[in-house]
C-alpha cells in the first residue's frame, strides 16, 4: 500500500490490468430464475463480483477491528492516520482554519482540507454520505468539531466504521438499501478516484452483474451484508484455500433463489414458471388429447356393445378407437399448414389464446397422434382380430357376424385381398414412407445413404413424399367404405372403421 504525498492512502479498488467485463444476463420479466454461478466472471470483474454467504452482518453497534473484506475498503481512499503522518488531524485543523468562513468548512473546499485534493468527486461523495447521516445541511457546511469526528471515522481502522461510509455513500435517499443505479454510481465514483478508466468506462455492466449476483430474487436491491461479501470477494484469493472452499459452499446455499430453497420449491416454482410462458401450447394441447380420448372411449364403448365383440373381443374395440382417432387427426393435420388460413387468423382475436405460430409443431404432433393410432388399428387387427374371426367355430361365426361376410367365413388370404385389406396394406406403407422422409435425418440429409438411395434424403425428398399423403386420403375413403362391419352407407365415415 503506497502513501500519497497529500497524506492518504492511494489503492486502486479495481486492478491495475483491466479487461473488458462479460455481458450481462437480463433479469426474467416475471418469476426470478436460477442465474450462474460467479466463477463465470472475468478477471475484470475479480473485484467487483459477488460471493454471497448467508451470514448477515448485524447493524448494531458491534464493531470489529478487522475483517476479511477490510483491504478492499482501502480501495476507496479513506485517510490513515499513520499515512498522514503524525501531524495528521493538525495538519487538517490548520487547513480547516484557512478556508473556514463563519467557522464552517464547505463542500467545495472539503476534498483539499482532507488531504484529497485530485480526487474531488470522491470526497464530495464522502462530503455528502457524513452530512446525510448526521442530518446536517450540505449547504452549511461542517463545524470543525463535525470535521473533526468525520476525520476519526473516516481515518478510523475499524471495519464497521469504513463499510458504513461507504454503503452511506451508494445509499443516496437513505433507505438502507443499494439499488443497481447507485451501485453504478458508486463505481464511477471509485474509478474516477483512482484513475481506472476502463473500470469507469464498463461501470454498468459491472453494476448490473453484481446485481444478478447479489440479488438472485430480483428485489432490486442489496442491503449492507451483501456490500460486505462483495467487498470479500476483492480479496478472497488472498485467503486460505480452506477459506475459499467454506466462501463457495456458502455461495452455493446463498446463490439459490429463495424459490429454489428446497427440492420442492424448486419443483413448483418450475412449473409455474413451465406454464405461465406455455399456457396457450397447454390447453390447446389438452383439447386435442381430450378430444381423442373422447373418441376412443366412443368408438371403444360402442363395438363392445356389439355382437362382434363375442367374437374379437376387447381386441375389436381397440382396433376401431385407434382408428377414430387416426380419422380426427387424418381431418386435422392438413389445417397447420394452411398458410394464408393462419394469416388470416392470426389478426383475429383468437390469437391471444390460440398459438397460432407453432403450426408446424402441431402438425407434427397430430403426425404423431396419425402415426400412434394408425400402428395400433393395424398390429391388433393383424395380431388379434383377424386370427380370432379365421379360427372361430362356424356355427357361432354364422350366428354373429354372417350376415357381415355374406355367410362366407374368411380366411388369411380373403381378409389381405379384400378392398380393406390392400388399402389398409397401402395406407401404412405409404404414411410410413412420407413420415419417415420428413424427420430431421432425412430432411436435412444427416442420413448418407449409398447411391442410388442417396436421393432419398433431402428437402425434395421430402417434399414430393408429402405429396404421396393425396393417394393416402383416397385409399381411406375407400378403406372406410368397403369395411366390413358396418353395411348403412350413412353410417360409414370416412375414416378407418
Amino acid at each position: 500500500m503506497a502513501s500519497s504525498s497529500e497524506g492518504y492512502v492511494d489503492v486502486p479498488l479495481g486492478g491495475e490490468h483491466q479487461q473488458p467485463p462479460p455481458q450481462p444476463h437480463p433479469h426474467p420479466y416475471s418469476a426470478p430464475t436460477m442465474r450462474k454461478q460467479p466463477s463465470r466472471l472475468t478477471s475484470g470483474m475479480k473485484r467487483l463480483a459477488s460471493r454471497v454467504t448467508s451470514f448477515r452482518v448485524p447493524d448494531m453497534g458491534l464493531r470489529r477491528t478487522h475483517s476479511s473484506a477490510q483491504p478492499a475498503l482501502k480501495g476507496l481512499r479513506f485517510l490513515d492516520k499513520t499515512a498522514a503522518g503524525k501531524d495528521g488531524w493538525k495538519s487538517v485543523e490548520k487547513r480547516f482554519d484557512e478556508m473556514s468562513a463563519d467557522g464552517r468548512l464547505h463542500q467545495d473546499n472539503f476534498a483539499k482540507c482532507i488531504g484529497m485534493a485530485d480526487s474531488k468527486e470522491f470526497a464530495s461523495e464522502v462530503f455528502a454520505a457524513m452530512a446525510r447521516r448526521r442530518k446536517i445541511d450540505p449547504e452549511q457546511g461542517l463545524t470543525k468539531e463535525q470535521l473533526h469526528e468525520c476525520w476519526e471515522e473516516m481515518s478510523d481502522n475499524n471495519f464497521d466504521a469504513r463499510l458504513r461510509i461507504f454503503f452511506d455513500m451508494c445509499d443516496k435517499n437513505g433507505d438502507g438499501k443499494l439499488t443497481e443505479e447507485e451501485v453504478k454510481e458508486i463505481i464511477v465514483l471509485s474509478a474516477g478516484a483512482n484513475k481506472l478508466a476502463k473500470l469507469k468506462k464498463h461501470a454498468a455492466t459491472y453494476a448490473s452483474l453484481i446485481m444478478e449476483e447479489l440479488d438472485p430474487d430480483a428485489r432490486g436491491y442489496i442491503e449492507i451484508w451483501q456490500l460486505e461479501k462483495l467487498l470479500r470477494k476483492m480479496v478472497m484469493e488472498e485467503g486460505s484455500q480452506d477459506q475459499m472452499d467454506q466462501a463457495s459452499t456458502s455461495l452455493a446455499k446463498t446463490m439459490v433463489p429463495s424459490s429454489h430453497r428446497s427440492p420442492m420449491q424448486k419443483q413448483i416454482h418450475e412449473t409455474v414458471d413451465f406454464i405461465h410462458e406455455n399456457w396457450k401450447r397447454i390447453w390447446f394441447l389438452t383439447l386435442w388429447g381430450i378430444a381423442n380420448i373422447a373418441l376412443f372411449i366412443f368408438k371403444f364403448i360402442q363395438y363392445r356393445n356389439r355382437a362382434v365383440f363375442e367374437v374379437m373381443g376387447y381386441c375389436v374395440c381397440i382396433a376401431k378407437g385407434a382408428a377414430e382417432t387416426t380419422k380426427l387427426n387424418m381431418a386435422l393435420i392438413l389445417l397447420p399448414v394452411c398458410r394464408n388460413t393462419l394469416t388470416a387468423l392470426r389478426s383475429t382475436a383468437l390469437s391471444a389464446v390460440i398459438p397460432f405460430d407453432d403450426n408446424i409443431n402441431f402438425h407434427k404432433v397430430i403426425a404423431v397422434g396419425i402415426a400412434i393410432g394408425a400402428g395400433m388399428h393395424t398390429v391388433v387387427h393383424l395380431t388379434c382380430d383377424f386370427p380370432r374371426l379365421v379360427s372361430c367355430p362356424s356355427d357361432k361365426f354364422q350366428e354373429k357376424l354372417g350376415p357381415f361376410f355374406n355367410y362366407v367365413q374368411p380366411t388369411w388370404g380373403t381378409l389381405l385381398a379384400s378392398t380393406p385389406g390392400w388399402t389398409g396394406i397401402l395406407l401404412v406403407l405409404i404414411m410410413s414412407f412420407s413420415f419417415t422422409l420428413a424427420t430431421h435425418s432425412f430432411r436435412r440429409s444427416v442420413v448418407k445413404l449409398p447411391s442410388p438411395f442417396h436421393h432419398l434424403a433431402g428437402f425434395n425428398s421430402f417434399w414430393y413424399a408429402h405429396h404421396l399423403l393425396v393417394f393416402a386420403y383416397i385409399l381411406l375413403v375407400m378403406h372406410s367404405y368397403y369395411l366390413f362391419l358396418t353395411k348403412p352407407w350413412y353410417k360409414k365415415t370416412d375414416g378407418c372403421t
